[in-house]
């Protein structure tokens, strides 16, 4: 397809000026490379879980994410790549292009970069568009040239708008109604952490159905006030156990010091303890098990909350191991996750020993419990669908790659 005068326009003047030089942070990986692009303001995490979750069930498949605002929160998870997004130069496009040679391109919202998109769709990418809003286009470059986002939207091989509206402005800027599907918005959605099923078993089992909280990595500045909320709440449900996940060994031995000197009972399991009936505290400390005791308590207290300047646990993920929350007043990076939790009554903020103890008495009942996690539930898989069907878009295309090739 010819390039419009305008776009010819644009192509020019953006590749007169000296191109920005592009240095790849890393070497492309051996294998399937997805180019993953976050445009809209303030919803790089939704498209980090987007990535997250294509890694995770196409094993060997790599993700290249890039964000036009922002950056995203660290991510130590293999086969996940995080790049600033390239400068919209002609070159330096072909550069980005070159380097990573992407399988299949993703681009979501709108905000399109005609230099990266041109070279792109060049590239022999497969290119979806996904989560299309119409405020994605009402750039002053959309309005006065609309020609522009029209060839770019021919581009891509399949469209997919976020509602009605989206849809209408995708199709008054020339995309042919039979090319937009809708679909549902994309939302954060938490990943769910490994667990053993045998440890799951054992410790249901030692539990036998006694009301049990959990304090998920808390820091060693919140010990006291965990315990303190603890023994109050022990007040009205004296079988009541809490699963104290500290941060680390040392944490976790000091942790240990509090509980006894508060007259509780409690027991480490890194020695290999259950808890018995009389065990009041389990403190623990292995990230890797954070999933175990998820699922263990119906009731998760957010460790690094009640301080400022400390690291936040992630509100998504607990909610998505169907837990109902409790956090404090510093929310770090969180602050949209914990306003839609918060929103849907999923989640409950507390300032200090007795706000925290009331909560813990309040929450762990199992009627008020399933209630609250249901809504965060439900908050975490409001775009499944979508996620489902982008995954499925991305996976048919490098399946019939891998068919091709054999």
């Amino acid at each position: 397809m010819r390039d419009s005068i305008g776009l010819a326009a644009y192509r020019t003047l953006s590749g007169r000026r000296a191109a920005p030089e592009y240095t790849p942070a890393q070497s492309r990986p051996t294998g399937e490379v997805v180019w993953i692009h976050a445009a809209e303001p303030g919803n790089n995490r939704a498209i980090s879980d987007l990535a997250q979750r294509l890694i995770t069930v196409r094993h060997g498949t790599h993700a290249v994410l890039t964000a036009a605002h922002g950056g995203f929160d660290r991510i130590d998870v293999a086969g996940l790549w995080i790049e600033p997004v390239p400068e919209d130069h002609p070159e330096t496009a072909r550069a980005f292009l070159r380097h990573w040679r992407p399988d299949v391109v993703i681009w979501t919202w709108g905000g399109l970069k005609p230099n990266l998109i041109l070279e792109a769709d060049k590239s022999g990418a497969h290119m979806l568009m996904v989560d299309t809003a119409g405020e994605g286009f009402d750039g002053r470059r959309d309005r006065w040239l609309p020609e522009v986002p029209k060839r770019l939207l021919a581009a891509f091989d399949h469209v997919i708008a976020r509602d009605r509206d989206a849809r209408e402005r995708l199709v008054q800027l020339g995309c042919a109604v039979s090319r937009v599907e809708l679909g549902p918005p994309l939302h954060p959605s938490g990943q769910m952490l490994p667990a053993n099923d045998s440890d799951i078993k054992d410790v249901t089992e030692a539990l036998a159905g006694r009301p049990t909280w959990l304090a998920a990595r808390a820091t060693r500045a919140e010990g006291r006030i965990l315990l303190g909320a603890h023994k109050l709440a022990l007040g009205t449900s004296h079988r009541l156990l809490l699963i104290l996940h500290a941060t680390s060994a040392a944490d976790s031995a000091h942790s240990m010091d509090l509980a006894r000197a508060a007259g509780m009972r409690a027991v480490y399991w890194g020695d290999g303890h259950l808890p018995d009936d009389n065990c009041q505290v389990l403190v623990a400390d292995a990230d890797d098990e954070l999933g175990l005791w998820l699922r263990i308590a119906p009731v998760t207290f957010l460790g690094g909350s009640l301080h400022a300047g400390r690291d936040v646990c992630d509100p998504y993920i607990a909610a998505s191991h169907g837990s109902a929350l409790i956090y404090g007043p510093h929310v770090g990076q969180y602050a949209d996750a914990f306003t839609r939790l918060v929103k849907a009554r999923a989640a409950r903020i507390v300032n200090d020993k007795k706000t925290l103890g009331r909560a813990v008495s309040q929450m762990t009942a199992p009627d008020q419990a399933a209630l609250m996690a249901m809504a965060g539930w439900d908050v975490v898989t409001r775009s499944a669908l979508s996620l489902d069907r982008v995954i499925d878009l991305t996976q048919s295309h490098l399946d019939a790659i891998d068919g091709g090739a054999s």
